[in-house]
Parts: C-alpha cells; structure tokens; sequence
C-alpha cells in the first residue's frame, strides 16, 4: 500500500510539505517533525494511480482510489476529498466499508465527520456476522451513525443468492442506534409472493424491543376450534413491558389476555389476566389470574408473592393444551419472606389453595397454611467435634371440612462427622417433638396432643479406587460401600390428623434417611440398618463412564408407624427386609447414555417398580429418547412407554414427535408429531397434538407455522409445547456456538422479551 505514489513528487517541495503536515501527522511524526495537535477523527490516507491536491483546501485521487480513516474506508475509481469540510465524493464503482458495514452504488457523496452523506444505486450489507441485513436500494442517504433511510430498497437477512423473503417499501429506514425500522408503502414477499401489504410499519432491530403488533398467530383445537390472536406490544419502559392479546375461539367466543412484567435491581414480577365473557361452550364468564413477584429487600431479607386464581375447575382443561396446566390439580396463593443471619434462618408464610375437581377423580382439597413461621439455626464445630442444629415450626392448619388446628414442632440435632480420604463416619441423634392444639375433632379424638420420638443414626462408608484397563482403554474404578443403621423410638400417632404429611417416596436417597415420612405430622419408629454399595468406572478426565448401585434395608422390628393406625385386619408389617433398589447408568458409546433403575420385592418375587431410559444423541437436532415406567402401586399404577426424538428425514427436513402410551389404561396420554423444514433464512413447522386432558375427555389441537429468520413467527406458535414434550428439542434454526440464556436470547422483531 503507497501512502503516497510516486507520480506525487511531481509537485513542488513546498506544496508537498505543506499537504503533508496538514493531511497526515502521523507520517511526520515518524520523521521526526513534531506531530499535530490531536483531532477527533485520526490520520487519513489515501492510495491511488494518481494523486492531486491543491494544499490545505482538496485532494483528488483518481485510478483504482482507496481512502481510510479509522474504520471507514472508501473505494472508487475516482475519490475528492474536500480537507476543509471534510466532505468526500466517489464515482465509478464506489464500496463504503465502516466496521462490519459495506454499501456499494455507482455514486457517494459522505461527510466523513458527521458520518452523512448518499450513495446512489447501492446494494448493502450491514451488521456482518452470519446473518447481516442485505438488500438494495435506489438510493441511500446516511443520516449520522449507524442511521439510514433507504428509498425505494428491499431488506432481507438470507442468504447471498438466495433472498426467499423480502421487505420492499418506499421508503425503508434502519435506526441501529435507537434499535428500530419503518418501512412506509411496503411489502413483505415470500418466495416471490406478497403475502402481506405493509402501508407503514415499525419494527425493532437485533435486539430492540418496540411497542406495535406483533405477528398474528392461530391454532385449531377440538376443545375451542379454530383460534385467532393478534397480540399488541405495549414497550412501557427499559424495566417494564406489557402484551394485550385478544383471542377469538370459533367455539366459545373473545377472550382478552394480558401480561404484564417489570423488573428492578431488587425485584422482579408477572402479572397476567385472562377474560372470557360468556363462553359460548360452558354458558359462563371465565377468567385466570397471576401474579408473581420476588425482591430482595436488603443482603439477608428476601420474599415472593405467587398468586394464582381460575374461574372454574374446568379452565386449565379447556382453555390451554400444556399438560402442566390441564393436569394441574390445584392452584397456589402464597407469600412468605425468609431472613437469613450468620447462622439462622427465619421465615414466615402463608399459604392457600383453590382446588379443581376431576369430577370422574376426585381429590381431596389440601391444608391451608395461615400462618406457618419456621426458624432455622445450626453451630458447626463445637468443641472441635460437634455440629448441632434446630429446626422449628409453628403452624396453623385450616380446611372447609376436615379437623384444624396449629401444630408446633421442633427438631434438634447433634452429630459429630469424623472425616478422612477414603473414609467417613457421622454419628447422628435428634428429637422429633410435636404439640396439636385441634378443632372440630372427631369423636374420641382429643383437642390437645403431643408427640416426642428420640432417634439415633450410624452412617459410615468407604472409598476404594484402582487403575483398570477394559478394552484397551484406562480407567479408574472405585468401589464405595456404605453402611446405615437408624434407631427411632415407638410413639402411638393415629389420632395426629394428617396436615402436610405422605409416606416418602421409596428411593435411594431415602434409604439413609431418618424418617420414613415427608411432612411433620408422622416420625417413624425405627430399628434397622440399610446396606448398599456403588461402583463407578471413570474416564482419566474423571467422566463417568459407568455407575451401578445396590441397596437395600434390613429390619430388626416390625414398622408400627403408619399414616393410619394399623388394625387387626389391616396390620403392618415390614416382613424383615425392605425392597431391593438398584440403578445402572453408562455412557455406553460416544452418543449413547443409559439409565435403568429397578425395585425388587424379595419375599413376593416381583418387580414392583422399573424405570428404563435410553438416549441416542449424535449431533444437532437429531436424537431418540425412549423410556419406561411401571409402578405396581394399588392407588396410582403406572405401565407407560415415552419415545420422543427429533431426526433429519431429507434435505432441510426434519420430524420430530412424542409417543406416550399408558397400558393400564389402554389409551394414549400424549401424541406428538410434526415436520420442520429448515430454508436457511426460514422455516416452517406443522405440528398436530393429541392430549388426555381429564380422565376421560382427550384434545386435539393442529399448529402451522411460518419463520422468517430475524423478522417474524407467523401462526400458531408451538414451542412451548415441542420442549416440553420432546426432551431436547431445538429449533434447527437456533444453533449458536456459545447458547444464551432464554431471557437474553436475541428477540425477533416482531416477539419481543427481557
């Protein structure tokens, strides 16, 4: 690259100083001359064939010209630079690089300091990266940095070559500073077609969020029939945002939904309501609402508010086709705030439910908490050997038919862990303590009762490690045998009501538990040790390549401690040993994983619960999930196959889908199936649902989808339910080296979030 060519010499010595000292400090800097004093914009130079300059006033470069400064470069096969204005023209085949940035037209007049100027008949590229905004236009007039108002131009994010969806309008202007474009007297083409007239239009850019409509959306469904929506985005603020969306179901009418969230440096919140007047299936008015809200108050005071309310027990049901909504039996008002100290905790709740009836499976409706106060608090290393803590509630429990009263309890404990490598032993001991003070007692049942049930435990475990070579490749393999013996006293608890309490779920981590119960209204009388070992195959990195475990509890007393008394008809009874728990997990090859757990039953020779899992995962987008659940349990049996997976099926076609079959009750829970065709610059989706939504009432819902990459979603919208159904599912159209978080990811125009 020639600063300055040789044909330059040709003018005087004089003019040639002169021009120097004024064009470019930093080359007399270099030779020794004192630099000039600084200026906002750096040194420009210039390359071309032939170089004129008329001293402090202009310069004309002509034959293959190039200009820079800082990182605006222009080229042109002719280039004036006005020095006094700083104003820059070019002809003849003009390209305009700044940063990332690059125009190219047959004309450019720019102002290099306020960063104004047109180029006429350009074709553009700006904001780089893999997907930067393309198109052309009649002509380009800057307006400052990073502004641009475009006449009669076109604007896309695909692909060079391939430009399956435009916006073309009269005019056409891109604000990257205010994160915002207009476009007025416009069209948004899709494979040649225009699919929607656009006489103005806003729309946000990269990540910008913008008050305005944002795309349409629909969905068909058996319950509500076809669905339309056309939600309005209300940008209040850099901390708040709302979205209003009517909703029109042919089947039941107009309902208004509306979410509004907010955020701070010490609080965050959503609040929604749903309204739907008159609904033409049920012959009511219906509603949901919402609120949720967190904030710290100060380091060590925290607390939430979740507050939820439906019309009617059929709402979830009807209304929406998520299976964590229709299945949901029971909706949460709560608020509780917690302080935590050096070593202590406080926290104080309360807690209401609003039960929603199956009427084919009834439930009954859980304890109210109002109020619950809880105080945590622990000492660790007393004495140099001893950690003790305590655990204690007061509670009031409240129902519309069954006994209330308050509860207050507490849980001492001491324990004194002995730690080194390969070893450790944690003599623990505690005192279950519960006092009621009852109303609407059955009879027989006293008032006020109390509860104390002293207990002990031993758990100990060692860690063997050795070097092993298995097919050729090194590992390390341990073998890690735990030891667990519980000793709990026997207190008559059949006439404590049940207010929070369930027997715990029977699993390995329970097995070196001390209480056989979730909850406080039950402790459970104890004598038995609980024997169990793992064994884990590692990589030389420490990855687990293989893990099996084994365990199982023996009983030297029969269980007397029930959530009912147990009676001569109906005794309890452990039958000295519990079930046999045992787990297999390996990463079997490089794109296979595998988990299986198993509970065996002993004495009657059965399985009594299984649980298999099986994953294939060999690159993006494409993996099968296939798994099985069996519980032998007289109230809740559970026989189900889950296979899901998302696979390519041909060139930018991919299917994904759910198969979630219950043979106990010979019918299917939930189907899923849909294709996704990926273009590059977008991509449409079509998606069908069958869903069991009560015991005996199942829903169908269709979804068809339109992508346009970077611009907007057009249709029914199926995400939320693809990743909840279908374990790892992504959009093909999503992959990123580096994933961000949901709520910072990249927002389309036309769907806004925090």
């Amino acid at each position: 690259m020639q600063l300055f060519p040789a044909r330059l010499a040709a003018l005087p010595a004089a003019c040639f100083a002169a021009w120097c000292a004024a064009f470019s400090g930093a080359l007399l800097a270099q030779a020794g001359t004192p630099p000039i004093a600084p200026k906002e914009k750096g040194p420009t130079y210039i390359d071309a064939r032939r170089i004129d300059a008329v001293m402090d006033i202009e310069v004309s470069a002509s034959g293959k010209a190039e200009l820079r400064q800082d990182d605006t470069t222009i080229y042109g096969e002719r280039i004036r630079f006005n020095q006094e204005f700083g104003r820059i023209d070019a002809d003849g085949g003009v390209r305009l690089e700044q940063g990332l940035d690059r125009f190219s037209g047959s004309r450019l007049q720019f102002d290099a300091g306020a960063a104004t100027g047109v180029i006429e008949d350009p074709v553009f590229s700006i904001r780089g990266g893999d997907k930067p905004a393309r198109g052309k236009a009649e002509r380009i007039d800057f307006l400052g940095k990073d502004r641009y108002a475009m006449r009669n131009g076109s604007f896309t994010t695909c692909e060079p070559g391939k430009e399956d969806w435009t916006i073309e309008g009269r005019s056409l202007e891109l604000d990257y500073e205010e994160q915002s474009a207009t476009v007025r007297d416009g069209k948004l083409r899709f494979l040649d077609q225009t699919i929607a007239v656009l006489p103005w239009m806003s729309f946000p850019l990269e990540k910008g969020r913008k008050t305005g409509f944002l795309a349409p959306g629909y969905t068909q469904s058996t319950r509500s029939g076809l669905e339309l929506s056309t939600p309005f985005y209300w940008n209040i603020s850099p901390e708040k945002d709302a979205t209003i969306t009517p909703r029109y179901l042919s089947k039941r009418g107009i309902m208004m939904q509306s979410e509004f969230r907010y955020m701070d440096r010490g609080y965050t919140g959503t609040a929604s309501l749903e309204y739907l007047p008159d609904d033409q299936r049920a012959g009511r008015n219906r509603y949901g609402l919402s609120l949720y809200h967190q904030q710290t108050f100060s380091p060590n005071l925290f607390g939430r508010l979740d507050l939820n309310r439906v019309s009617d027990s059929r709402y979830f049901v009807d209304l929406f086709s998520k299976v964590r909504q229709t299945s949901q039996a029971a909706t949460q008002r709560e608020g509780f705030l917690q302080y935590n100290g050096d070593n202590y905790w406080l926290q104080g709740r309360i807690q209401r439910f609003q039960t929603l009836q199956d009427p084919l499976a009834p439930i009954v409706s859980p304890y109210q908490r109002v109020p619950q106060i809880s105080l945590g608090t622990w000492k660790n290393d007393v004495a140099g050997v001893a950690d003790l803590a305590l655990q204690a509630e007061y509670a009031r429990f409240t129902h519309s038919t069954l006994v209330e009263g308050t509860r207050i309890k507490a849980n001492p404990t001491f324990s004194a862990p002995y730690l080194m490598p390969g070893f450790f032993f944690t003599p623990k001991a505690g005192l279950h303590t519960s006092s009621y003070n009852l109303d609407r007692t059955a009879v027989g049942q006293a008032d006020r009762q109390s509860v104390t049930v002293p207990w002990m435990s031993l758990d100990s475990g060692l860690v063997f490690e050795r070097p092993m070579n298995f097919y050729g490749r090194d590992y390390s393999q341990t073998i890690e045998p735990r030891v667990y013996y519980l000793r709990a006293a026997y207190r008559n608890q059949g006439s404590v009501p049940l207010f929070d309490t369930a027997l715990a779920d029977f699993n390995y981590s329970q097995l070196f538990s001390e209480n056989r119960f979730a909850g406080g209204d039950r402790f459970g009388d104890a004598n038995q040790l609980t024997l169990a070992t793992t064994s884990r195959l590692l990589f030389p990195s420490g990855q687990e390549f293989l893990r099996a475990t084994i365990g199982q509890r023996f009983y030297f007393n029969d269980e007397r401690v029930g959530l009912v008394a147990p009676t001569a008809a109906a005794p309890l009874r452990t039958f000295g040993q519990s079930d046999l728990l045992a787990s297999v997990g390996a990463r079997v090859a490089q794109h296979w994983n595998f988990d299986t757990t198993i509970q065996y039953n002993n004495r009657l020779e059965r399985t009594e619960r299984t649980g298999v899992n099986l994953r294939y995962s060999p690159e993006f987008a494409k993996f099968i999930n296939l798994g099985y659940r069996f519980t032998r349990d007289a109230l809740n049996p559970i026989d189900q196959v889950d296979l899901s997976g998302q696979w390519p099926i041909g060139r930018g076609w991919y299917a994904v889908g759910r198969y979630n079959y219950s043979f106990f009750d010979s019918r299917l829970l939930e189907g899923v199936g849909g294709v996704e065709y990926n273009a590059g610059c977008w991509v449409v989706r079509f998606v069908v649902q069958r869903l069991q939504v009560a015991t005996q009432l199942a829903s169908t819902s269709y979804y068809v989808q339109l992508e346009l990459n970077d611009l907007a979603r057009i249709g029914s919208d199926p995400f939320d339910l693809l990743k909840r159904a279908v374990p790892g599912y992504t959009a093909t159209n999503t992959r990123t080296d580096q994933p961000m978080p949901a709520n910072l990811q990249r927002r389309l125009p036309f769907e806004q979030v925090y």
